[in-house]
């Protein structure tokens, strides 16, 4: 009898310990359970941004070219290269037998001039329309050829030519075009600066005559003409993107720049980050020698424009200048391990923060881009928030109350003598 008793309370004991265990330490137990998380990082925030440092060099804002017929049309060059000259200033003395038929050619190539940037107005305007409605497929073509030509065998007969034909099936292919277009309407508009200058002059001695205030850079042949280049005053910088790098930088981007004979580094931004490969050049050709560097497509090189927010003017042509371009930037954001992240997808992840609640929970944030190993958060993570960097154990419990490593600070020395025995007594019997 004494057996079965013993055996009867021991069921009884048991069964009502384990039924208390399980109401305390249950899943729908109200007492809080604890894990632990060894690794957590108390979040700073701070500017951050993501550099792409660039050999640069310095060239003009624009380069105007003048043209005239022959050698024999020059009696006199009244300026060397390298020298500045101003807008208007005779550049040659031309031959005054010759002057009728130059001044015919001049205006020729005006009205050609202009007729090629009518026309390139109107396809510029036509595929901006087509953008905008948006119509995958359609086709823009335009193949004008424009002349000037008479009977009279003693006119001269300019002939001058713009061919855009577009294919634009899809939105990339339509601002490729664009861009196209307005680089000749560019080009087109150089030139006709430089032509009306040389019919504004007035006077019995006939002149080729700078079209704008600068430097005389190069004297040389093109093609039978004679081609005298007048850099403008105004200077930019000038890099290459190569195809890895065209997809990070962005009109707008911010830029430092240095160089031998500035006082120190001077701001400017990215003015532009041309759609299409940059033609062979001086520039380019320099570049290459810079920057020494292999790279997966030879031809995928894009120009870049720094505008710098300061005078340059200290700066000579060709001036070799370093360059660092902000590619990405963020301002009082936070940084944190790029592994503690989860659910990464595009610039969107989750982060597990411990609440004013001790409990851990998950935490939807904003990473545009990773800085040294740690993603850069700009939105839901805020300075002061303790995030969880490593491993949370028994994780199965939701939401699961922290038990952080201890002590998470030691007390300093003037801190610990500041208190004697009397008030941590009082705080342990009157708290």
């Amino acid at each position: 009898m004494n057996k079965l008793g013993n055996i009867a309370v021991a069921i009884a004991v048991t069964t009502f310990i384990a039924t208390n265990l399980i109401l305390l330490y249950g899943q729908k137990s109200l007492i809080p359970k604890y894990v632990y998380a060894p690794e957590t990082e108390r979040m700073a925030a701070a500017d951050y941004a993501e550099k792409l440092p660039k050999e640069a060099l310095v060239v003009p804002d624009t380069v105007y070219t003048a043209y005239v017929d022959s050698d024999a049309t020059v009696e006199e060059w009244l300026v060397r290269e390298g020298e500045s000259v101003t807008a208007g200033q005779p550049i040659a003395k031309l031959d005054a037998g010759r002057m009728e038929g130059q001044r015919s050619i001049w205006q020729s190539e005006q009205s050609a001039l202009e007729a090629q940037e009518s026309e390139l107005e109107s396809t510029l305007s036509q595929l901006e329309r087509e953008r905008s409605s948006a119509q995958s497929g359609s086709d823009s073509n335009t193949n004008e050829r424009f002349g000037n030509s008479s009977g009279d065998n003693d006119s001269p007969i300019v002939d001058l030519s713009v061919d855009v034909t577009v294919d634009v099936p899809q939105e990339g292919a339509y601002a490729h075009a664009i861009t196209a277009v307005e680089n000749q309407l560019s080009d087109i508009r150089r030139q006709l600066t430089v032509v009306e200058a040389q019919l504004e002059q007035t006077g019995e001695s006939p002149s080729l005559v700078s079209p704008v205030e600068g430097t005389v850079a190069n004297v040389h042949r093109q093609g039978e003409q004679l081609a005298v280049d007048v850099y403008a005053l105004e200077r930019t910088i000038l890099t290459y993107a190569a195809g890895e790098e065209w997809q990070d930088i962005q009109q707008g981007d911010r830029a430092y720049i240095q160089a031998p004979g500035l006082e120190a580094a001077i701001e400017g931004s990215v003015d532009s980050v041309s759609e299409v490969e940059a033609p062979e050049s001086k520039w380019l050709d320099t570049y290459r020698k810079l920057e020494k560097r292999d790279v997966s497509n030879p031809l995928a090189y894009y120009e870049v424009r720094i505008v710098p927010n300061e005078d340059v003017s200290t700066l000579p042509f060709a001036n070799n200048v370093n360059a660092v371009i902000y590619t990405k930037e963020a301002f009082d954001a936070v940084a944190v391990k790029a592994e503690a992240l989860t659910d990464r997808y595009m610039d969107e992840a989750t982060a597990t923060v411990i609440n004013g609640d001790g409990h851990a929970v998950s935490v939807p944030v904003i990473t545009p881009f990773d800085w040294k190993g740690q993603s850069i958060i700009t939105d839901n993570l805020y300075e002061g928030d303790l995030v969880i960097t490593g491993p949370i154990y028994d994780r199965y419990i939701a939401p699961p109350a922290i038990i952080l490593p201890m002590p998470l600070e030691w007390p300093s020395r003037e801190e610990w003598k500041a208190h004697d025995w009397r008030d941590y007594l009082r705080f342990m019997l009157f708290r």
